[in-house]
Order: C-alpha cells, then sequence, then structure tokens
C-alpha cells in the first residue's frame, strides 16, 4: 500500500478508539484539519481507487463523527455492541482490499539496457481452427519488447486493456475492476528508438487461459540483459487479446470443452489413480503413457509450436523494414515459455531447425517429447509441486537428450511464481506463487534465463551451477549428452 492509504486506514481505525470528543471548538478543529488534508493529499498524489471505498467510508463517518461530537462507544451497551461489530466488519474489509489488491511495485531490470515494446499485428495465411467461420485465418498480435534508446517516451501503462478487461470477465469482475493498474509503475517505455547494435530474439509464449503480458517482472530483467522478446498473444488461447483496431477477442471457452470434456476427465482420473499405486518408476510410466500422448495439451503444443514457426518466418522481413530493422541477429533464436508455453517450447525446439536453445517454465509436457530425445540445449525450471503431484516431465523427459540438459527447481515457489500475479495478488493462498518472496523468485528465474541463453545463444561463459550456492532457494542439476536417457 502507499503512504497516504497506509495512513488513512491507521487514521480509520484508531479515532474512533482514542480522539475524546469535547465540546470547545479547538478540539474539534485539530482533529477534523488533520483527516480533510491527509485525505486530500491522498487524492493528489496517489487517486481514488476502488479498494479504499470502505476506508472513505469510515472517514466520512469521523467527519460526521467529529463535526457532532459524537461518541462511537459513550451509549448504552446494546448500541456498542452494534457500533462495534459494524466497525470492525468495515474496518476487516478496508484493511483486506487493498492489502490483497495493492498498487504494486514491479521487479526493477538489472541489466544495461532500457527496455522499450510495440506491438505487430501478424496476419497469417494459416486457417483458424478455434472458430467456426469459414475462410478464417489466424491473426496473432505479438508484444515486442526490445533494449531502447529513451528520449522523451513515457512509460507504458502496465496491462493493456485487452489484458485488462479480459482478466476481470474471467473471474467475472466489472470491466473497471482494474482501473487502479493505471497506478503501477512499469519499466518500459512506449514506442522508443531500438538501441544500437543486433541482439538475440528470444520467442515468449504464455500459459494457457492467462494475461499474454503477464509477466513484466521477468521479461523487462531479460530485455535489459540485451535480448529482443517476441511475446506472442495466442488468440482465443489467452485471456484476451487487444488487436490494432481495437478489437477484443476473448478466450474460447467453446473450444477448450470440445476436447476438455468428460472423455479427457476419465483418462486423467484413471490414469492419476493408476499412478498412485505405482511402487516403481517403471510402473508410473506405464500409469501415464497414454495420457502423456494423448491428453489435448499436446495438440495445443503442436498447434503452437506451428505459430512459433511462423513468427521466425517473418523474422527477415522484419529485419529489412520497420523499427526493427537491422537489429535482430536472425542466426540466435531461442524460445521459452511458462506453463503450457514452456511445453509448447519444447515441441518448437524439436520441430524448428532454426531454434538454437529453449526453456520450459514449469509445463507439463505433453504430447511427443516422450517418444523422442532433446538435441538441442535446453533446460526445465520447475516450481515447488507437492510430493504426491503427478510429475509428469520426469517421465516426457524419458529418452534424455544429445546435448546439454538443465534440471531447475526454485524451491517454496508455486506455478504463479513466474507471472507478475505474486505481486498482483498479495495472497498465497489464493496466488498460488508458494511463500518465496516474489522477487526472489524473480531474481532466480531471470538469471537461470539470461545465463543460458548467454551461453547457448552468445557463447558467453557461465556460472549456471554456481546458482546453486548463490540462492539456497534453488536446485539445479545438469546432464549432458545423457542418452541413455533421464530416467
Amino acid at each position: 500500500m502507499r503512504i497516504f492509504e497506509i495512513i488513512l486506514l491507521i487514521t480509520a481505525t484508531l479515532f474512533p478508539f482514542f480522539i475524546p470528543i469535547k465540546k470547545d471548538f479547538v478540539s474539534k478543529k485539530i482533529p477534523l484539519a488533520f483527516i480533510i488534508l491527509v485525505t486530500i493529499l491522498h487524492f493528489i498524489f496517489e487517486g481514488y481507487r476502488w479498494q479504499m471505498v470502505p476506508t472513505y467510508l469510515m472517514i466520512l463517518i469521523l467527519v460526521w463523527c467529529i463535526h457532532k461530537k459524537y461518541s462511537f462507544f459513550k451509549t448504552s451497551r446494546f448500541r456498542k455492541v452494534v457500533t462495534g461489530t459494524f466497525l470492525i466488519l468495515v474496518l476487516f474489509i478496508a484493511w483486506t482490499l487493498p492489502s490483497v489488491l495493492p498498487v504494486f511495485e514491479l521487479y526493477t531490470p538489472t541489466g544495461n539496457y532500457a527496455v522499450g515494446a510495440q506491438y505487430i499485428h501478424l496476419k497469417t495465411d494459416q486457417d483458424e481452427i478455434i472458430t467456426s467461420e469459414i475462410g478464417d485465418k489466424r491473426e496473432l498480435m505479438i508484444k515486442v519488447w526490445y533494449p531502447a534508446t529513451i528520449d522523451t517516451e513515457k512509460t507504458e501503462l502496465y496491462l493493456n486493456e485487452g489484458d485488462r478487461v479480459s482478466f476481470a470477465l474471467k473471474y467475472g469482475l466489472p470491466k473497471s475492476t482494474f482501473n487502479y493498474l493505471d497506478d503501477v509503475n512499469t519499466h518500459t517505455y512506449e514506442r522508443p528508438m531500438v538501441a544500437k547494435g543486433t541482439f538475440p530474439v528470444l520467442i515468449f509464449s504464455h500459459g494457457s487461459y492467462s494475461q499474454a503480458s503477464g509477466y513484466y517482472s521477468i521479461i523487462e530483467e531479460i530485455v535489459s540483459h540485451g535480448y529482443i522478446v517476441l511475446n506472442i498473444n495466442h488468440t482465443y488461447e489467452s485471456t484476451g487479446t487487444l488487436f490494432s483496431n481495437g478489437d477484443i477477442k476473448l478466450y474460447d471457452a467453446d473450444f477448450d470443452k470440445k476436447y476438455n470434456n468428460q472423455k479427457t476427465a476419465e483418462m486423467v482420473w484413471n490414469a492419476m489413480e493408476n499412478y498412485k499405486k505405482a511402487t516403481t518408476i517403471k510402473e508410473e510410466y506405464i500409469a501415464i503413457e497414454n495420457l502423456i500422448r494423448n491428453y489435448y495439451a499436446g495438440d495445443i503444443n503442436d498447434r503452437w509450436s506451428t505459430t512459433i514457426s511462423l513468427v521466425i518466418d517473418e523474422l527477415d522481413k522484419w529485419n529489412s523494414s520497420g523499427f526493427l530493422k537491422n537489429h535482430i541477429d536472425t542466426s540466435k533464436i531461442g524460445v521459452f515459455g511458462h506453463s503450457q508455453g514452456g511445453s509448447a517450447a519444447g515441441n518448437a525446439l524439436l520441430d524448428d531447425d532454426r531454434i538454437k536453445a529453449g526453456i520450459n517454465i514449469d509445463g507439463a509436457q505433453w504430447g511427443k517429447m516422450v517418444d523422442t530425445m532433446m538435441t538441442k540445449p535446453f533446460a526445465v525450471i520447475s516450481s515447488h509441486w507437492d510430493s504426491d503431484h503427478l510429475n509428469i516431465n520426469k517421465h516426457a523427459y524419458r529418452n534424455g537428450s544429445t546435448s546439454d540438459f538443465y534440471k531447475a527447481k526454485v524451491l517454496q515457489s508455486g506455478h504463479s511464481s513466474f507471472m507478475d500475479i505474486p505481486v498482483m495478488i498479495n495472497v498465497p493462498i489464493i496466488n498460488e506463487a508458494g511463500s518465496i518472496d516474489p522477487f526472489k523468485g524473480y531474481k532466480i528465474t531471470t538469471e537461470i534465463v539470461v545465463q543460458f541463453f548467454d551461453k547457448y545463444l552468445l557463447d558467453k561463459p557461465s556460472s549456471l551451477l554456481e546458482l546453486n550456492s548463490t540462492y539456497p532457494a534453488l536446485e539445479i542439476e545438469f546432464i549432458k549428452n545423457n542418452e541413455n536417457g533421464l530416467k
């Protein structure tokens, strides 16, 4: 919470109990002046936000009580109980709302470059299979984050209208719920010039049904170290996509229901039950082999992998004209993603020879990986799942790799620890981010990502394995040229 918000809340909490209401004018004037001054300063320097409405209500009640010389508790026992109950309830809500949904700070980038961003609207000739419109072609919005030279540009607002509106609708909230995010300061500048030089490209995919660009804390940090990040918004599969003409295309729940159906649920349930009964690694694999190959998320991997290749097809064009002209090193392409996007990154690394290295951040590797092996540098960064969690990746990567392979676990983290969710929603039991300090989680994750791509795209020396001693909250294992598998 911000300073005047805290002062208002403390005022609303303490004044009803400790401010004596006397008959003389001076004693009334001082608390009234203080409350009014703090409220005015709050609105001038911090601005209104709906999470503070219960606090504003308490402030109005206080002003009225002081003006009328009315004491909260100088009355009958019954009225004291009613007044006290009301006070406790309102104050609980008043403290909870701005604490749970604060005007938060993002992780501050530590690299040498400022960060800029622009959008590219990519129209493809690929059929759009998610919608039912005949002849509809796949269209994508890609947020390009890049090292920048700053002149007079301003930093952009946190999350665009498509991300905000769709995120609210996902949870059945009013569209205006996230207007307060205007007060969140990003480190990304709107449409500045690209910094001098050429830069390697990392293609990033979000998690299924999540905010496509809700990863400021890790992406800004990565870009500040000299990378262009192409943040794909997978249309109809994120919470929502804002297109250049103002249209917002939301997540297509009907398409998801075609595949995430009763038959799929039974397949998952049977696999999990058999997995729990397994006493050996071989029995575990037999229990979930069919699930790994045929779960519908594997089809998403294939579809998103194709999308990643379509984006790579455009790199030469973007490098010859437009704001990225002569700034892309098309020989140095990496891919990474979170959750479903991390799983898709694994597929893309198999499918496209132009991609040199990849990272899967906490994604279950569904689909064809189980029937092949990795042949390029790859890393899997995992959150700290419970011991009874269905460990798909232990078996999906069973055939191993002919190249360098890393497995990292960020201890005490959760699935959303790699997003901005832990700072946006400040309640671990709700945000699924574990107990790790969010900034520590971002620091560990981005250091792995930057060092990994520095090594395998830029041929820089790496101290990846030394991160174990640098961060007690990290477990990282390196497996090299393991043709006999990772079993």
